[in-house]
């Protein structure tokens, strides 16, 4: 497998010369699928390995937003825009990171991923789409394949430039603008301008896709003319990895249509996530517990209460979320009350309220991760096993093997507690160690054959995984 690459071996790498345009590689890193007519360079099961490979090394030297209630919003909305694309087919994977800049950025096998600061720039929803639309687009429309094609690279060099555009890029902003640069100067004008193109490309296509997923795609145009409004005063990595002009912004205009006009901007859940990210990543939270700072509306008083929640003023939360609740059915109003709850050693209060909420919003994610946790807590890991097998029937993410795994060791299921968290490693692309919890679990004495069996056939699945990786290295 590819391993982890730190710093010093990003610059290595970077010094070994770069012909394609890392303002492209770091933007729009969409490789293709088989039977993909413009190259062969690269297989369907060596795409989604570099994705993986590419995405365990994000997550290796990168801060991620791992809140699930964000996270949740982000991957909804992103699963409907892509599925009004061409990449209908493909499995997206929609992620945030950390960081002061305004970028975004699609890697190999749909891995798309969304900076801190462009979530807080931008001002709607519409703004927040717009940008995922455009990635969508490089990945529907493989751009970057198409930059491979005619690189002429060797396929490990493009894998490691790869890798190394992006982390050096995130990590080092100064760093990565000097990769940037040297990447440009060493190409073609012919290459750049073929960059340029792909954006007004993804920019059409993007626009399409807002309008049939019925969100307005003015936020677009807004979210252009936020970025250039800016841009004068400090650098923008988006526009380093996004070249963007005022002829671009009007060809953008003119494809808006009057039939889309009327199509909302705007959601409560997406001002729900921003007043969520603000409080997160505030050094000062207690700023946020002045109305005169949030307002006295909705979204100002759940911003304050999550502030109380956080500086460990738990009753003035509780005082100010049992108010709206009763005023309103948005799920994360009672799921912040039960979070207040908790912080506030009232779990029967936490319990009482996450049963509630469950019974309303059956398979909500975020609903059942945080009842599950309520359960295992209240010692009735029983509960939450069965309400976590559930959820499985129609969602298939680590997280929730993570928190069976707990459920069944809290139970005393411990073949099944090592199994779940082998599941869990499977799905994060962590092969060996899935392995190797298979392994333990089949050594334990309470493994029934059917379950033996089972986990000989998935260990069998992922040798031939690893397999196959090693002879394409």
């Amino acid at each position: 497998m590819l391993k982890t690459l730190k710093k010093k071996q990003l610059m290595t790498l970077i010094s070994i010369g770069l012909t394609i345009p890392l303002t492209f590689l770091t933007a729009h890193a969409a490789l293709p699928t088989l039977g993909d007519p413009t190259l062969d360079s690269f297989s369907s099961k060596q795409e989604r390995e570099l994705g993986l490979a590419f995405y365990r090394s994000l997550r290796a030297n990168l801060t991620f937003i791992d809140d699930l209630q964000i996270n949740y919003y982000l991957n909804s909305m992103g699963q409907r825009l892509a599925s009004r694309s061409d990449a209908a087919g493909d499995t997206f994977r929609f992620f945030i990171i950390k960081a002061p800049t305004i970028n975004a950025f699609a890697g190999p096998a749909a891995y798309i991923g969304i900076h801190t600061q462009l979530i807080l720039e931008a001002e709607n929803e519409s703004q927040l789409a717009s940008v995922l639309a455009h990635e969508i687009a490089h990945v529907s429309q493989r751009h970057l394949a198409r930059a491979f094609d005619n690189s002429g690279q060797s396929t490990a060099l493009t894998i490691a430039t790869l890798l190394a555009a992006i982390l050096v890029g995130t990590q080092d902003s100064q760093a990565g603008q000097a990769v940037l640069m040297s990447g440009i100067a060493g190409s073609q004008q012919s290459s750049i301008n073929f960059t340029r193109s792909n954006e007004y490309e993804a920019d059409r296509i993007g626009i399409g896709i807002l309008s049939d997923t019925s969100i307005n795609p003015e936020g677009m145009v807004e979210f252009f003319e936020i970025l250039l409004d800016k841009s004068p005063e400090n650098g923008i990595e988006y526009l380093r990895t996004h070249p963007l002009s005022s002829n671009r912004v009007s060809e953008a205009k003119n494809r808006l249509s009057d039939k889309t006009k009327d199509l909302p901007k705007d959601s409560l859940d997406f001002q729900y996530v921003k007043a969520r990210l603000i409080v997160q990543l505030s050094k000062q939270p207690e700023y946020y517990l002045d109305d005169a700072v949030v307002g006295t509306n909705l979204i100002g008083q759940y911003q304050k209460a999550l502030a109380a929640i956080r500086t460990g003023k738990e009753g003035i939360a509780i005082k100010i979320l049992s108010k709206h609740v009763e005023k309103h059915t948005h799920p994360w109003i009672r799921l912040a009350l039960a979070e207040a709850y908790t912080s506030d050693n009232n779990n029967k209060k936490a319990l009482e309220t996450l049963s509630a909420l469950a019974k309303l919003y059956p398979g909500y994610l975020p609903v059942t991760m945080a009842y599950a946790s309520a359960l295992n807590s209240d010692n009735t890991p029983d509960k939450s096993i069965a309400l976590l097998k559930k959820q499985l029937q129609t969602d298939d993410y680590a997280i929730i093997y993570k928190a069976l795994a707990n459920a069944y060791y809290a139970n005393g299921q411990i073949s099944a507690a090592l199994e779940a968290t082998g599941n869990q490693y499977a799905r994060q692309g962590y092969i060996e160690l899935a392995i190797q919890q298979y392994d333990n679990s089949l050594k334990q004495d309470d493994i029934s054959p059917s379950t033996k069996k089972r986990l000989e056939t998935q260990k069998q699945e992922l040798k031939k995984i690893i397999k196959r990786y090693k002879e394409q290295l």
